[in-house]
């Protein structure tokens, strides 16, 4: 049976392996945490790029690339991740995050899923998703971007005209020098309510779920009548929204057996079905297999109210 991979930094508590059907192939979809052990980490990709099976690998729980406008920059560990990796295509869900992302933030203001014109947005990391980022910036009433705060520590919210300049400057240094795990929660994620204040401005929480988790609010009312726009929850996750107030939840990858994919999952997903390496994709080709797929529509769910 063909497999797609994910490999995880995450914690293997949210480990998975899931049978599908789609377009007439069986495939075997897993995702496998180390926890946080870069030396796991590396044996599993080994491991799978060995595997006869394996038809794409997923990195996750590490991005390989943050973006500034049209720009790449990749991480300098996940450089040597991918270096390791012979002969299978690996992706990090960069190639959904360009185009599904933005098409569904605009596909959700137009069917009236969610009136952005009227919201006010907190974006927990616009480099980690840069088109989900500028379509916000595009359709909402404000927009605030959480970078400094959520990947830095530092308490400073950013407008849209001064995250572009800040982030051409300091993201080709951060990729270069800084260790990914000083940025981004690997493992089991420890909830540490910070800037409540931001989180209750915002009409609507978006971005990667582990930053919005990892400084939720704690309190029945902490998220009463807010949208979140994630991707990548658990059975588990819903319940913590719903016990936070959230009216509603969106995530842009589908569910199955109880759960959204991440990216990374998907877009292997996706390459494996077109035959193609992940730089041989155009953005167009992505909405096309998820269109053929079902998956062009984003997952809505009402949690309270």
């Amino acid at each position: 049976m063909e497999k797609i991979v994910s490999i995880s930094l995450g914690s293997p508590s949210r480990d998975f392996t899931v049978e599908v059907d789609l377009l007439g192939r069986r495939l075997a979809v897993q995702r496998r945490g180390v926890d946080g052990s870069y030396q796991e980490y590396f044996r599993a990709l080994a491991e799978a790029d060995a595997d006869p099976e394996v038809r794409a690998i997923g990195l996750g729980g590490i991005n390989r690339y943050l973006l500034t406008n049209a720009n790449k920059h990749e991480f300098r560990m996940a450089r040597k991740m991918v270096a390791t990796v012979r002969a299978k295509p690996v992706v990090d869900g960069c190639g959904l995050k360009t185009s599904l992302e933005p098409y569904l933030v605009h596909r959700l203001q137009q069917e009236g899923v969610v009136d952005f014109t009227r919201s006010r947005v907190l974006m927990v990391a616009a480099t980690d998703r840069w088109g989900m980022a500028r379509a916000l910036r595009e359709t909402a009433r404000e927009t605030i971007f959480g970078d400094l705060m959520f990947g830095l520590d530092l308490p400073i919210p950013l407008p849209w005209n001064l995250l572009r300049p800040l982030a051409a400057l300091l993201v080709p240094m951060i990729t270069g020098y800084v260790p990914f795990k000083w940025l981004y929660p690997t493992g089991e994620t420890k909830v540490r309510p910070k800037y409540g204040k931001w989180y209750a401005w915002a009409d609507v929480i978006a971005g990667d779920w582990k930053f919005i988790q990892r400084c939720l609010p704690v309190g029945s009312e902490a998220l009463r009548g807010k949208m979140i726009l994630t991707n990548t929850v658990t059975s588990k996750d819903v319940e913590l929204l719903r016990s936070r107030g959230a009216a509603l939840l969106v995530t842009t990858t589908p569910n199955l057996s109880g759960r959204s994919f991440g990216t990374n999952v998907i877009e292997a997903v996706v390459i494996t079905l077109a035959g193609k390496r992940p730089e041989e994709m155009t953005p167009q080709e992505y909405l096309d297999v998820l269109r053929e797929l079902g998956w062009d529509r984003p997952r809505v769910e009402h949690l309270n109210g």
